[in-house]
Parts: structure tokens; sequence; C-alpha cells
């Protein structure tokens, strides 16, 4: 692998599984949330039929063409499915509210996060660029964590329409930014969406598979290769911030 990392001046992350967790204990905290949102509006909710539902959900961009998902779509879907009723916009919306909250509820953040992009960002420009359908939840959960002042750029694929990997969402972020890819290295835990969608932009990448994802994307023969990877995020420091 190439770990020639000298030209960088703009490091852009991905959120979940690469600065937070969000694996399979954020998800199961997520659909007890929604099971017990569902069940006070409608009553006693079917929690396996919610999981089926929302486990065909969160991959669904990723075979209709990278097109993001519709929270409210998605909550309407959830509602009807579980239930033999039409869902009201209200109902949609009560439940979308509680899908952001959730979210924001559930989110926490490692010790040695906000110091690694305090020293990051003596030497490089910062980014973020998320999957995530609902960019409120993005936007104001880095607000809880702190992180929101240690970037330059921030895109979310629920603004664009569009998620990694393709390269929408990517243009977006480095138009922000004014910087080249090659100038720029992507950091994520998606071997689709983040190894393939960065190094489909000419951008470097590292894998980092410190944390369990809830989807996989397993390689595939022809796929690009990340320039270097790391099993947990505080080996950026060696990898960005020895001295050259």
């Amino acid at each position: 692998m190439n770990s020639d990392f000298t030209k960088t001046k703009a490091i852009c992350f991905d959120l979940g599984n690469t600065l937070i967790e969000f694996g399979p204990r954020q998800i199961a905290m997520q659909y007890e949330r929604l099971t017990t949102k569902l069940t006070e509006m409608f009553g006693s909710c079917h929690a396996a039929k919610l999981k089926e539902i929302r486990d065909v959900q969160i991959v669904a961009p990723y075979s209709n063409g990278y097109r993001e998902n519709d929270v409210e779509e998605c909550c309407r879907e959830l509602i009807e499915g579980i239930y033999p009723l039409t869902a009201t916009d209200d109902q949609v919306k009560e439940l979308a509210e509680e899908r952001y909250r959730t979210f924001v509820d559930i989110i926490e953040l490692s010790d040695d996060i906000l110091p690694l992009l305090q020293d990051l960002g003596k030497r490089y420009r910062l980014a973020l660029l998320s999957n995530f359908p609902c960019s409120r939840s993005i936007r104001d959960g880095i607000e809880k964590l702190g992180m929101t002042p240690h970037f330059d750029a921030i895109v979310v694929s629920g603004e664009i329409g569009w998620v990694k990997p393709d390269p929408r969402p990517y243009q977006a972020l480095l138009d922000q930014l004014k910087e080249k890819p090659a100038d720029c290295l992507y950091v994520g835990d998606n071997w689709l969406a983040d190894v393939q969608g960065a190094k489909g932009m000419a951008m470097q990448s590292i894998l980092t598979t410190e944390h369990l994802p809830y989807e996989r994307f397993e390689p595939n023969s022809g796929d690009h290769q990340p320039d270097a990877k790391i099993s947990h995020i505080s080996e950026l420091r060696d990898l960005l911030l020895a001295d050259r």
C-alpha cells in the first residue's frame, strides 16, 4: 500500500463507525426507541416486523442507484408496514421527529477524538462527509459532541440526495473545501462508500476497522485498494502527524 501522505492538505472523515460508533448496538437502541414510540402512537408494535423493514431501508440506497432515502417516506412505510392504516402527514412527522431525537440522544464520542481533531487541524484542513438521510440529525449531533468547530466543510448525503460512493456527495465536499481531489485524504470504515467512493474521485483513502458496522460490503475483483488500513483512529497520529 502507498502510505505517502506528504502532499495531503485536507483530511475528510466519515462519521458513523469512523469518528463515532454507530453499529449494531446503536441500531438496536434506535429500534427500541422506535418500537416504544410506535406503541405509544398506535398500540402494540411488532418489533420483528419493524426490524425487518428498517434493515431493508438502511441498505436500500445501495441497490437504488445510490439515491438517498427520504426520512418521512421511510417513516410512512414503517407505520403502514406494521399497522393496517394509512398514516397521516402529522403522524409521519411525529415519528420522523422521534428518529431525529433518538440519533442525537444515543451517539457518543470517545475521549480521544476531540484532541485528535484539534491536533490534526493544526496541520490540515478537516472536513466531514456522512451518509445519513436526516441532515439535522448529523449537524445537531456533532454540535452536541463538540466536533463542529473542527470542520472547514460538512456535507450530509440527505442534503445532496445521493449517498457515497456516488461522486456527487464527494464533489459537494470538494466544492466547499475548494481543494483538488489529489490533495485530499478520506478516512472511513465502509469498503464501498468510503474506499471505492473516495478512490473513484482520485482522493487517497484510509480504511478504519475499529468499529463493527451494521452493514458490510465485501471487496470485489478490480476494486480500488485503500492507501492504508488502521484498526484504531488514534493510528492517524503516526501516519499524519509524525515529523517529516
